[in-house]
């Protein structure tokens, strides 16, 4: 008799990467709140009903009048949630405990923490020496504990990156959406939605952006891809005049697009830009395709001076569109 196979019962997880953070968490939880920048923000990720990772994060100066202790920081942190479960008259406990191991790493000095007040939760506060940040995560779930809450907060906590895993390029990884951009472009709008996603990130007059389209067998229909695009892309594609080829990107039939600056608008601004002695992005390039296992359209596009170097081929060979 052949044996029964073993249930798998390990939760699926996947990659998701903000602000110069990596983290894994389950697959069915997804990006609802998010603010600030790079060097101080919030972060938060979960399943739309009961658990959830919150994620704060702040950098130290360069030079501070006095050392960093992150002990007081992290009995601050807790103090400010007693105080607010005080004023909601609501039972709250707190513990500080050691930082948990899967937490550890090389420079970071921090420690864990653990509240029940009218939700439970696990976490940690530590200091990166590498990149000066303070980070604050914890994983929110039933005052019960119920659903796993520890083992779930143990592994999300043991997988949270707060450096670049290679020096000089930054990962963005978002619902089904991965892409490697320069670290030094800082994110400067998103838009964020179930069938579309675009982030825009600048350096300088520099820009980079990229869109995603779901359900691209739907939304595309029998258009050509560059038509297509014209009619629904919203980034730099709207403030250029270009020339469109035929390309492959990841193996798929791709349109490689070339150009300016559009007249009009767009060179006005970049004159006011002249007279401010900044170098104005006129020079345009992209990469469009469509991916048919995943069924989304993706847009790649770079914006930048004259005498900038073209790097959309290396953006577009860090980009996955299917596993």
């Amino acid at each position: 008799m052949t044996a029964a196979p073993i249930k798998e019962t390990r939760r699926q997880t996947k990659l998701l990467g903000w602000q110069g953070f990596t983290l894994r968490v389950p697959d069915d939880w997804d990006l609802t709140g998010f603010s600030g920048s790079y060097d101080e923000g919030y972060l938060r990720v979960d399943d739309g009903e009961e658990q959830g990772l919150e994620l704060k994060w702040a950098t130290e100066p360069k030079k501070t009048k006095k050392p960093l202790d992150i002990e007081v920081r992290a009995e601050s942190y807790l103090a400010s949630l007693g105080r607010a479960a005080k004023k909601k008259r609501l039972a709250f406990d707190s513990e500080l405990i050691p930082v948990p191991r899967g937490v550890q790493r090389p420079g970071r000095e921090g420690f864990g923490f653990k509240w029940t007040g009218d939700k439970k939760a696990f976490g940690a506060l530590w200091h990166c020496k590498e990149t000066r940040r303070v980070v604050i995560a914890q994983v929110v779930g039933d005052r019960s504990g119920r659903k796993g809450l520890a083992g779930v907060s143990e592994g999300i906590l043991a997988s949270i990156e707060n450096k670049d895993a290679e020096p000089g390029w930054r990962f963005w990884s978002l619902y089904d959406l991965q892409v490697e951009l320069p670290s030094r472009f800082k994110l400067a709008s998103q838009q964020l939605m179930n069938v579309y996603l675009r982030l825009s990130l600048a350096d300088g007059m520099e820009r980079v952006s990229v869109e995603q389209w779901a359900v691209a067998n739907v939304a595309r229909k029998d258009a050509y891809l560059d038509a297509w695009l014209e009619q629904n892309a919203r980034g730099e594609l709207a403030q250029v005049r270009y020339q469109a080829d035929e390309a492959s990107v990841c193996g798929h039939e791709a349109v490689a697009m070339q150009g300016s600056l559009a007249f009009g608008a767009p060179w006005v601004q970049a004159f006011r830009e002249l007279l401010s002695l900044r170098v104005p992005a006129t020079r345009f390039s992209a990469r469009a395709w469509h991916c048919e296992p995943s069924n989304k359209i993706y847009l790649l596009q770079s914006l930048r001076p004259f005498r900038a170097s073209d790097s959309i081929e290396e953006l577009v060979s860090r980009m996955e569109c299917h596993v």
